[in-house]
């Protein structure tokens, strides 16, 4: 029975409590202490530093808020934190959190506490304050003036006429009209018709809810970081780890109808995938798969179960020295035949320079041309030359064309294809060529890397042509499966340059001005949000930016030349960087 007590003594019955009605995705069976208004439970360990409301049944007209701050007999309504079913709370430093709920007169009907118990070690050795992990979040956490007040002193009064610990139902808050969430600080609190009522409290309140807090289940599970353990269903994130207070044994607090807790170490964490690797930098955990791997359904180690890492997961683990820590797991590959030691087999890459070098000669026209790609001393060299259209022995007109060596297919057989792209039959054509009409570009690709390092070398030589002029070419685009550019970055050089790396970053949202370069490029992109998945990528290595149009003219090497000859682009290493 809820009391208040006022000059008149008047006794207000409860309209409402929250036992039977709301429900915590992680309590245990027996975690609700009705005299003490206090609900205990473990995470389940898939919600990281937050718990979830499972059920919330409210009456009609009624509505619930996270309590700001640990002052739970003097609440402070967090209006931005509406509690409903299905919503995360995010888990204060304290380890506890409150909620009130209001009548459909906006009057304090019941304040409950969660308190949120962590892992407990066998060992009494404290942790360094190195090792305390804060787990509110900003967004349930941050006052705003506009938006929360506290309720009133007279409110918050506390008199001693009861021994129950229930509080009064007669504090009143008044919402303002504008707003469902926000309470607008003219309005935010109202006093009951009687300004003498207050809120009943017994100092036994605070002493019950302080001995539950502290309650601590009979039963423990003794878990080792290489059990295999089972991991509720997979969620976003999709684990959380429950962490030892030392290296040593684990002595988690469980209870039946919660399932398996985990308690994996850092050392311990891996992918079911052969040829797979970690590699751990501060509070980052790069997992590196080979090529073609699906990110959507990686089996990640210890815990056996199934993870979707095409975009970066918060997970939390704990390190050699017992020291729990919340650490960012990024899933990435690197793309095939990048070391440049030999030609790529796989079929990831092609080449114009296959074409460049098969001549074709047909009835008295012969197109001829050579090869421009090499390999040698795991380095790749793509080189600009000349393609030359003779009739009747008579040389008639020459072309410059690029090297090109990109991710995508190439249809073009021999080196007519190169010399004019949609060639049928007749004298050699001065007219150009566009043979990225015989290119499609991209590769299968889900991983999300923030850039890329490239080690080459150029040498320019330039041509008379102002609006193509020669230069170098290197760029990445990540692209979502409705061709929208969702990342890129691009490196072009219009000077030589030595042997050299350099870093390149990926902007997300942005094409980095490839779409409007005149490059050559996918025919529709357009640049996304940079939010969008990612279903393929596109890398080009070019050794005259413009020279995928081949043109020239009757006279050799005039000013219609796109690309300057023998210029010449070498890679020996490219490697994307999550």
């Amino acid at each position: 029975m809820l009391v208040s007590c006022d000059s008149t003594d008047e006794v207000i019955e409860p309209v409402y409590s929250v036992a039977g009605s709301l429900e915590i995705d992680c309590a245990e069976s027996d975690g609700v202490d009705s005299s003490s208004r206090t609900i205990t439970c473990t995470p389940l360990g898939k919600y990281g530093d937050s718990v979830k409301v499972k059920t919330f049944d409210l009456p009609d007209d009624y509505s619930a808020y996270v309590v700001e701050g640990d002052d739970l007999d003097d609440p402070e309504v967090d209006w931005e934190s509406p509690v409903k079913p299905g919503m995360n709370i995010a888990i204060p430093d304290t380890g506890f959190f409150g909620i009130v709920v209001l009548d459909d007169r906006d009057r304090v009907a019941d304040v409950w506490k969660v308190v949120v118990k962590k892992a407990v070690s066998s060992s009494s050795t404290k942790k360094s304050s190195s090792s305390s992990v804060k787990r509110s979040s900003s967004s349930s956490t941050k006052k705003s003036s506009s938006s929360s007040k506290k309720l009133s002193s007279s409110s918050s009064e506390k008199v001693s006429c009861s021994s129950s610990t229930k509080k009064s139902s007669s504090s009143s808050v008044k919402q303002s009209s504008s707003s469902s969430t926000k309470k607008s600080s003219s309005s935010s609190v109202k006093q009951s018709s009687s300004s003498s009522t207050k809120k009943s409290s017994s100092s036994s309140s605070k002493e019950e809810c302080s001995s539950s807090a502290k309650q601590e289940s009979s039963s423990s599970e003794e878990l080792s970081s290489s059990s295999v353990l089972e991991v509720p269903p997979n969620d976003d994130p999709p684990f959380v780890i429950v962490p030892p207070s030392s290296s040593e044994d684990v002595h988690v607090e469980s209870s039946s109808s919660m399932g398996t807790l985990q308690s994996v170490l850092l050392r311990d964490f891996g992918v079911d995938v052969n040829g797979s690797s970690v590699a751990v930098d501060g509070h980052k955990v790069y997992v590196e798969v080979p090529y073609g791997t699906n990110l959507k359904t990686l089996k990640v180690l210890p815990m056996d179960t199934v993870a979707n890492l095409e975009r970066p997961v918060e997970m939390e683990f704990v390190d050699d020295l017992g020291v729990l820590g919340t650490y960012t797991v990024v899933a990435g590959m690197q793309l095939p035949g990048t070391h440049f030691d030999a030609r790529d087999n796989t079929g990831f890459w092609a080449t114009t320079s296959d074409a460049m070098a098969n001549t074709v000669t047909e009835a008295l026209i012969k197109i001829s041309s050579q090869a421009n790609l090499e390999f040698s001393s795991s380095r790749m060299t793509i080189s600009t030359k000349e393609v030359v259209g003779s009739w009747i022995g008579i040389e008639g007109s020459w072309k410059m064309a690029g090297g090109f060596y990109f991710a995508g297919t190439y249809s073009g057989t021999s080196a007519i294809n190169i010399y004019q792209q949609d060639y049928s039959s007749g004298t050699p054509s001065t007219g150009a060529s566009d043979i990225s009409k015989d290119m499609t570009f991209g590769k299968s690709f889900t991983a999300r890397p923030t850039g890329f390092d490239v080690t080459y070398s150029y040498s320019h030589v330039s041509n008379s042509n102002s609006s193509y002029p020669q230069k170098g070419l290197i760029y990445v685009m990540l692209v979502s499966s409705n061709g929208k550019v969702v990342a890129s970055g691009v490196v072009t050089d219009d000077s030589s340059v030595g042997m050299h790396q350099v870093y390149v970053n990926l902007v997300y949202g942005s094409d980095s001005g490839i779409l409007n370069a005149g490059y050559p490029v996918k025919e529709g992109l357009s640049v996304g949000t940079g939010d969008e998945d990612i279903a393929s990528i596109h890398v080009m290595f070019a050794s005259s930016a413009y020279a995928f149009v081949v043109a020239g003219g009757t006279l050799g090497n005039d000013d219609n030349y796109r690309g300057g000859e023998n210029s010449n682009l070498v890679v020996d290493e490219f490697k994307l960087v999550y």
